[in-house]
Formats: structure tokens, sequence, C-alpha cells
């Protein structure tokens, strides 16, 4: 039984973990601990892509327009675009792809401006999603410091995975192009480590210390299956991937045995 294998590859974590797997195909489902709340990390820009092909189908942005790379807009963390020259001239879809593929901190903080902080909140309180709120931008320690985070939980991940996958408020095109941002992902140390060469993951991850996330679709044998994995308190973030590495492949095993 898939929830025991699940259930047991956890009990051992040093830690709060959460996880959903949902297939599609049958409604096979498994929730555990889904309304946790968790400092997101960088599954919240899963809700910023969100917003930013809502605004595009409301032809208020144009993927094609560029901005300017400059120093001062450059973010430290996870990204390459704080080592590329200034003058540099990314359209808002390069952005968008960084932003997810490298989780590309100063892409994202590009696309907050560009967006608007309280527009992308609205967005979020109108899918529903209670748990789910940006309060600041990726490596801004002064708002972190006034206890300003950004939050969200495996339920509300799972719900926005699910409008993904199945086109629920967005238009066939804007879905996807969604799901081919997230299957050109490159942070796959997570979940996906573990699974076959060329399985086709449509993911976002999260990290920071004591926090490991992973979330996403994974498609198996003509199955669209949404997996989110959770944790956080963990004492050691490489326990917590390990466990990650373990999940990705018992849910594979699973689907694939189908």
């Amino acid at each position: 039984m898939l929830e025991e294998r699940i259930r047991v590859a956890i009990n051992g974590l040093e830690g709060i973990c959460s996880v959903i797997i949902h297939d599609l195909k049958d409604g096979e489902k498994i929730f555990i601990n889904e309304e946790k709340v968790y400092p997101s990390a960088s599954i919240i820009k899963l809700w910023i892509l969100w917003k930013l092909y809502k605004e595009v189908e409301r032809g208020k942005i144009d993927l094609s327009q560029e901005i300017i790379l400059k120093d001062e807009i450059k973010a430290g963390g996870f990204g390459v675009l704080q080592y590329l020259h200034s003058g540099l001239n990314p359209s808002i879809k390069d952005l968008a792809t960084l932003m997810i593929i490298l989780s590309d901190n100063t892409a994202t903080n590009v696309l907050i401006d560009i967006l608007d902080i309280n527009a992308i909140n609205e967005e979020i309180k109108q899918l529903g999603m209670t748990n789910t709120v940006l309060q600041r931008k990726m490596m801004d320690l002064g708002a972190k410091a006034k206890e300003l985070d950004n939050f969200t939980s495996a339920k509300d991940t799972y719900l926005i995975l699910k409008n993904i996958a199945k086109g629920e408020g967005i238009s066939s095109a804007s879905r996807q192009e969604i799901l081919d941002i997230l299957l050109k992902q490159q942070c796959n140390n997570k979940l996906p480590l573990l699974m076959p060469a060329g399985t086709k993951f449509a993911h976002k991850t999260g990290d920071l210390p004591s926090i490991e996330h992973d979330a996403g679709i994974l498609f198996v044998n003509e199955r669209e299956i949404i997996v989110v994995v959770m944790m956080s308190n963990l004492r050691d973030n490489l326990k917590g991937i390990k466990i990650h590495n373990n999940l990705g492949s018992i849910i594979y095993n699973y689907f694939a045995s189908k």
C-alpha cells in the first residue's frame, strides 16, 4: 500500500513533513499533514508564475518585452543574473524561465515589481488559498528581520498545481507554457533524483536552512500525478533531501507498475 510505504519513509525524519499525492487519472489520493503552514522558500515562485500568465491572458503583459539588467536590481542567493553584465536585456519570458528552472532571485524580484506584490496576493486570495502569502522579495533580509516572510502549505501548493494540471482558470496555451517551463527544471536533487533518466516531472523546489520542499506534476504511464513534499524544522537538510530521494523513488515505482 502506497500510503503505508510513504509513512514508513518519513517516520524517521527529525522534523515536520507534509505529503500529498493525487493521481488525476483514477483519483487515488494521499494527504498527510496537508494544512501545516511552512515558510515557502522558493515554492512561492509558482504563484508568481501563475499571476504572470494570468496578466498575459488579460493583455496587460507582453512576454517578449525586455528589461534592462542593472546592478541595483541584482539579488544574491540562487540564480545567474547576479553574475551577468549590467545592460543585458532579458525578456519577461526569460525572467519567468530563470525564476523557475534556476530559482533565480533577481528574475523573481523583477517579476514581483512588474506584477506588484499586492496584486499577486490578491490573485492568491481569489484562488481561495488561505495559507499562502507573499510578504517580501527574495533575499530581503531587512523584511525578514521584521518577521515578514513568505508562507504556504502543502494543500495550497497542491491546489495551484492541480489548477495548472487541469487547466482550471487558465487557457490551454498558458497551461502548456507553464508546464514547458516547469519541465525544464534544473534543480533535480530531491524527488526526481532516483527516478529513471528521462522521467517527466514538472516541478519547483524550495530550500532554506532546516527547510526542503519539492512539488510538481509527475508524468508516468499516461498518468498525471501531483506530488507535494514539504519539510521544516530539519536538524540536517541533507537527511531531508535523502528522504525526498527515497519518496520520489517509491512514488515513481508505484505508479510505473500500475
